[in-house]
């Protein structure tokens, strides 16, 4: 079968329920699957059963006297092991198995079309990186997914579905509240230009100690709703166009009046399926290799500024780029190899998300003096402590066994937190 005629899903996994979606061949949207006939509902709880026979099932297709199995994605997440049965299932196994009677019934349900890729994303995968290098190693070695994958988080899965609609929801930001069983989470986007690209700096914020797991009991609603409506004003002080709320904490029809004194000047929306869909775009993105040039999506961790080395040539000044807008700031580590003498500076030119024109620094070692008037060679290394502290370090190599290297080491920090950008 032709690659283009093969599915795309969209998979989000969370500790209670999974939700799906597929991008048939050469469709534009997603479509939510359902697996219940009798009520459509649109996901399937997380749960495995052990029948008496050994023989395992998820979802509702529980049979008479079987144990059923709760929480062991999230025991998987901590390396815990789950008691069933009179029997120890460590939690990774137990989501291994989940995964393989998904896919499984997956393929049953679309039977004779072959899945071709599938991104999942989870709502752990955020805050915790171990988490998608977990899911990614059980993809990797699966046998029962036939194609390529992506992991993403919630953040990730939340902006690729934004930039999929009309452009007048996000150009001037969105925002999610999710309301699941661990609490509350807000995520926030905001649209900027730089360098001719539209950069979209996403980040979040954990308010589930403000509402906590189990605040959805009954006889609780006038104050769990007073509560959120102080909550979203606080977070929503910057405005933005578009608002959706999301999870299972927001079902019922308690937060039915906030959501209208919150569409006062912005568009709401509440939904249940926002992550799964934002997965299975990204996911067609990569296997259609459909590249948006256009945007780039930045995250937590992901760093706002490019850095460029400025270089003097025969033919005047050259910028070498050695950190990009939207890179990883633990995997940044770029090194140049220069040569000064002892009234050289070096330059640098940063340009912030956002800002109208870069900013030029310079730096001037005290090492570089180090041989009076004859020139010195030295190492440039750039890397990042944290996402808004760069360091620049000066490593002497000298040259040769004729001026060996001295070792000396010079390094600059700059934070820029504390910068004012235009």
């Amino acid at each position: 079968m032709q690659e283009t005629a093969k599915l795309v899903l969209g998979i989000d996994l969370c500790d209670d329920i999974t939700q799906i979606t597929v991008m048939r061949p050469h469709a534009a949207e997603p479509d939510t699957v359902s697996f219940d006939v009798h009520t459509g509902r649109e996901y399937l709880p997380t749960v495995l059963h052990l029948g008496t026979d050994g023989e395992w099932s998820i979802g509702a297709d529980n049979r008479d006297g079987s144990t059923q199995i709760t929480s062991f994605f999230r025991a998987a997440v901590k390396g815990e092991t789950v008691h069933a049965a009179g029997l120890a299932f460590s939690g990774r196994e137990l989501l291994v198995c989940y995964l393989a009677l998904l896919f499984n019934k997956i393929r049953e349900r679309f039977e004779p079309q072959e899945i071709g890729f599938v991104a999942v994303t989870c709502e752990e995968a955020g805050t915790r990186e171990f988490v998608k290098k977990m899911l990614s190693d059980i993809l990797d070695q699966a046998e029962f997914i036939s194609g390529r994958y992506l992991v993403l988080s919630h953040l990730e899965a939340f902006l690729h579905f934004v930039i999929r609609q009309e452009e007048g929801l996000w150009k001037n930001g969105s925002a999610v509240f999710d309301y699941t069983a661990d609490g509350l989470l807000f995520y926030f986007m905001e649209c900027r230009i730089a360098g001719g690209r539209r950069l979209l700096l996403a980040d979040y914020k954990d308010y589930s100690e403000i509402i906590p797991p189990g605040f959805v009991e009954e006889g609780e609603t006038e104050r769990r709703a007073l509560t959120f409506e102080r909550l979203a004003g606080m977070a929503l002080q910057q405005r933005v166009a578009s608002l959706f709320v999301t999870g299972r904490g927001f079902e019922g029809e308690w937060v039915s009046d906030v959501l209208r004194l919150l569409s006062g000047g912005r568009r709401v929306f509440r939904g249940q399926n926002l992550y799964t869909q934002g997965a299975c775009y990204a996911g067609a993105e990569v296997f259609r290799q459909e590249q948006n040039v256009d945007f780039a999506l930045l995250t937590p961790g992901q760093i706002t500024v490019d850095v460029s080395m400025v270089a003097e040539t025969a033919s005047g000044e050259e910028n070498v780029l050695l950190a990009r807008i939207g890179e990883s700031y633990r995997k940044i580590n770029a090194e140049v190899e220069v040569l000064l003498d002892a009234t050289d500076k070096l330059s640098f030119r940063i340009l912030q998300a956002g800002a109208a024109e870069p900013v030029q620094i310079r730096i001037a070692p005290k090492i570089a003096d180090l041989r009076g008037d004859r020139t010195n060679r030295y190492l440039v290394r750039l890397f990042f402590a944290k996402k808004d502290i760069m360091v620049i370090q000066l490593k002497e190599t000298g040259f040769g066994e004729f001026y060996p290297s001295e070792y000396r080491i010079y390094e600059e920090l700059i934070d820029f937190s504390q910068w004012e950008f235009k």
